[in-house]
C-alpha cells in the first residue's frame, strides 16, 4: 500500500445528469448513501444507484473512470480525461456498443470543509455519430 493508508468515508451522494439530444434536454436527480476512499492521489466512489445498479468512480487530477453496472452483462464504462478523447462502452444482454468520449470540462475540487464536487462536460459519439451532450454534476458529503 505504499506506506501510505486509504482513508475512506460513508458519504452522501447527490448525482445531477443533464442530457442535450438534437432540440430535446433532460435533467435528472439521484441521491445515494456511499463510500469514499482517498489514497496516494486517487479517489475512489462507490455507491447503489438503485437496486440493482452499482456505480464506482475511480477520480484522478485529470482522469476519471465511471462503471455503472448490474451485472457482467449489462453495463457502462465511460472514461474522462482532460486532454484526451477516451474510449468508453456499454454492454447490454452482453451486446457491446463502443462509444467515445470527448471531455469539455473535468474538475473535481472540495467545495467547502464537508463537500467535494466532480464537474464533467462531454460528448459522447458512436463512430462519428454525435449521441448527445452531457454535463454530470456529483457531490460528495
Amino acid at each position: 500500500m505504499d506506506g501510505v493508508l486509504a482513508q475512506m468515508s460513508d458519504i452522501k451522494v447527490t448525482f445531477t445528469s443533464t442530457i442535450r439530444q438534437a432540440e430535446e434536454t433532460e435533467t435528472f436527480t439521484h441521491q445515494a448513501n456511499g463510500q469514499l476512499t482517498q489514497q496516494n492521489g486517487i479517489t475512489r466512489v462507490t455507491y447503489q444507484e438503485d437496486a440493482t445498479t452499482v456505480v464506482k468512480l475511480v477520480i484522478k487530477a485529470d482522469d476519471v473512470i465511471i462503471k455503472r453496472s448490474q451485472d457482467e452483462q449489462n453495463y457502462s464504462l465511460l472514461h474522462f480525461n482532460s486532454y484526451e478523447t477516451k474510449a468508453c462502452k456499454m454492454i447490454a444482454a452482453g451486446y457491446q456498443t463502443d462509444l467515445t468520449s470527448k471531455t469539455k470540462l473535468l474538475k473535481f475540487f472540495t467545495k467547502n470543509a464537508a463537500t467535494k464536487e466532480l464537474q464533467i462536460e462531454y460528448d459522447l459519439f458512436s463512430g462519428l455519430y454525435l449521441i448527445g451532450n452531457y454535463t454530470v454534476t456529483l457531490l460528495f458529503s
